[in-house]
């Protein structure tokens, strides 16, 4: 019997700390992760639960050393119980996707965010243990992400393999499968978007599936999978239509929904509830025995019956599947479901007096959605969504982008707080010397953008170089700063993707961090306003070839050049390190065994230094074994190449990446 009341080690390492009460037939699951005597808490609950997982956790581990704590998405009962950790003194940080950290700083949170998308899907626990993200867009939030712990083979799924169920159990049994059935068809929405997400998870070494809501799956992991992959759900359903059984007829879908009831409400209710019956239940068989009612009654009876013995309630419960039912066997909808319909109106009527207040509030939400919390400008969301409405009206649009030189200077000398009063300098400085139709927004980190519509290039250019100027003559900044500036005007773009405003926008954008990316690379406070050839464009890629002296690097080095990217070489690891700390690097391409500091070890000292720890790694190697393999995957490093080398295949990796990168 397992003790409950205590945290439950289910993988080595990972423990279950929730509670064991769940709530309208629902469970929630928090996990805790320990490696090393640090921690990180996975969906840690609703404020229902919030004191029993602080609790729980506590006893495992001191708050001090919890690291992070992972959210899937931003529903309150996954997550609404983060202040009562950050009020017992949790330091840590908030991961999740950027989607998501928009609406969870709602709850009031003031703890940082380490958004995964912006981190290639994954964190660092320290240097020999990271965690791995899976997007899982739209399952059910835009910005659902899973949780992959590579050593355990565990996967902490959030809501995808959820269960609704008054009959819990922390493992999941042989009844498991019909109330994730039921919680999947209600919440999930379309069979495309499930199947593409569960086709994803096949890549994947998973022992364990430990989902939000529902039971553990230690068992039968690939079924549970594929039941996913196959199942119908969503607004979008349109199953095939079929004709009734020729056994059982209407009682055997019936049957369908005698088990879903079953596993909703348990055993013991439902056996209660069609006592004196027409309807006699086979409870262990979970199916209709027998009954009195015609076969033609039937579908209508057995729906009437459960009105007026337990209400909406019930129907609401079980109304996905007998519309599903009712689709697939061209049967009519029952008609006390029009009772649960009316119900509906009359809740709707009475929350409109609710809703229209919720709209004013929301309005206010929607333009605290747009701004930049650290500078109060415009942010990225409002800068695309600005663009794209300008170039839908026909109009021509100027896009300055700028990027603060030495803003990470700032933040390693004297920390992130005078970092981000720099930003509000700056913001404030630009606010000062546009005109008021200019939008002014930070996009990320310390690039700013400018959207002029009523200026030509060469005016836009002319007033960079002042704008250039003012910022660095600046005095209220703590050290003077420079910007660097790449400029792009619409009537630049290609004429055959300016019927497509998105297209269009998207060029736009590409230009100008390109053009800005240009510009820093030929110093502090350089403006670029035009963009070279392909060939040049990867000229201002540099990539550092770390490898012995030998034909197979000279080789290496050749091919990069010959796709036109710029190539230094380091002979061995400490060479390459300062020259990596030098910048102007965007891509290490780096032998596993060379002298001085290996390949692992320089991407340890790599990822120690905010500076440089984004900069993408590729291994490679003639001795790739699994245990290295492991170790590389727990620092980061996504690509580890078998030497020798198929040149084609890193050329066509690298010029991916670059694309990326740009």
């Amino acid at each position: 019997m397992i003790d409950l009341t205590k945290p439950v080690e289910v993988a080595q390492g990972l423990w279950w700390v929730g509670s064991e009460t769940t709530h309208q037939h629902l469970q929630c699951n928090p996990y805790l992760f320990i490696k090393d005597g640090l921690g990180i808490l996975f969906d840690p609950g609703s404020v229902l639960d919030a004191q029993v997982v602080l609790e729980k956790t506590k006893s495992l581990l001191p708050l001090s050393n919890l690291k992070a704590i992972v959210c899937s998405h931003q529903d309150p009962d996954l997550c609404s119980a983060i202040p009562f950790f950050e009020n017992a003194g949790f330091k840590g940080e908030i991961c999740c996707h950027e989607r998501a950290a928009l609406l969870i700083q709602y709850y009031g949170i003031r703890s940082p965010f380490y958004l995964v998308n912006h981190h290639t899907y994954s964190y660092s626990l320290n240097a020999k243990t990271s965690i791995g993200f899976i997007f899982g867009p739209y399952l059910h939030f835009p910005g659902s992400i899973m949780s992959y712990l590579p050593e355990q083979q565990a996967l902490i799924s959030g809501d995808l393999f959820g269960s609704i169920t008054s009959d819990w159990h922390l493992y999941a049994d042989e009844n498991y499968l019909d109330g994730m059935r039921a919680f999947h068809e209600v919440y999930m929405p379309s069979h495309d978007i499930l199947a593409s997400a569960m086709e994803s998870l096949e890549s994947y070494p998973i022992r364990l599936i430990c989902p939000q809501h529902g039971s553990v799956i230690d068992k039968n992991v690939e079924q549970h999978i594929e039941t996913l992959k196959t199942m119908q759900c969503g607004l979008f359903l349109q199953p095939k239509q079929l004709n009734l059984p020729l056994e059982g007829g209407v009682r055997s879908l019936l049957d369908q929904v005698v088990l879903r009831l079953v596993t909703i409400y348990g055993e013991q209710e439902i056996r209660k509830t069609f006592e004196n019956s027409p309807f006699t239940l086979n409870i262990k068989k979970r199916k209709i025995a027998k009954t009195t009612v015609p076969e033609e009654r039937m579908w209508e009876d057995f729906y009437s019956f459960l009105e007026q013995k337990r209400g909406v309630e019930y129907l609401s419960s079980i109304s996905s599947l007998v519309e599903l039912l009712g689709k697939q066997y061209d049967l009519v909808i029952p008609t006390a479901f029009a009772t649960l319909i009316a119900s509906s109106e009359r809740t709707i009527k009475e929350k409109d007096a609710e809703l229209k207040d919720l709209e004013k509030k929301l309005k206010g939400l929607e333009e605290s959605m747009y701004r930049d919390p650290v500078t109060a400008l415009y942010n990225k969301e409002f800068h695309q969504a600005f663009l794209l409405k300008e170039l839908e009206g026909g109009g021509s649009v100027v896009s300055l982008v700028l990027g603060i030189d030495n803003l990470e200077r700032i933040n390693l000398d004297y920390g992130s707080s005078e970092g981000d009063r720099t930003m509000r300098i700056l913001s404030d400085l630009l606010l000062q010397s546009v005109e008021p139709n200019v939008q002014v927004c930070r996009i990320t980190g310390g690039m700013f953008a400018l959207l002029c519509t009523s200026l030509t290039k060469e005016q836009a250019i002319e007033r960079a170089a002042k704008l250039g100027t003012l910022i660095a003559e600046e005095d209220r900044f703590i050290v003077p700063i420079t910007v660097s500036m790449g400029i792009v005007h619409s009537d630049e773009i290609d004429e055959r993707k300016k019927d497509d405003a998105a297209l269009m926008a998207a060029e736009i954008n590409n230009t100008a961090a390109f053009r800005l990316r240009l510009a820093r690379k030929k110093g502090a406070g350089s403006i670029v306003y035009t963009s070279t050839s392909e060939a040049g464009s990867r000229s201002a890629f540099t990539i550092l070839l770390v490898d012995v002296p030998s034909f197979s690097r000279d080789l290496l080095k050749q091919t990069m050049e010959k796709e036109r990217y710029r190539v230094l070489v380091a002979d061995n690891g400490l060479e390459a390190k300062k020259l990596v700390l030098a910048g102007g690097v965007d891509l290490v391409l780096c032998e596993l065994l060379i002298p001085k500091l290996s390949g692992l070890s320089l991407r340890k000292e790599l990822l120690r230094n905010p500076a440089t720890a984004g900069i993408p790694f590729i291994l490679m190697s003639a001795n790739k074994q699994e245990q290295t393999v492991r170790r590389a995957f727990d620092l980061g490093i996504q690509h580890f190449l078998a030497r020798p080398l198929a040149l084609y295949e890193l050329a066509g990796l690298v010029n991916f990446i670059a694309e990326k990168e740009a």
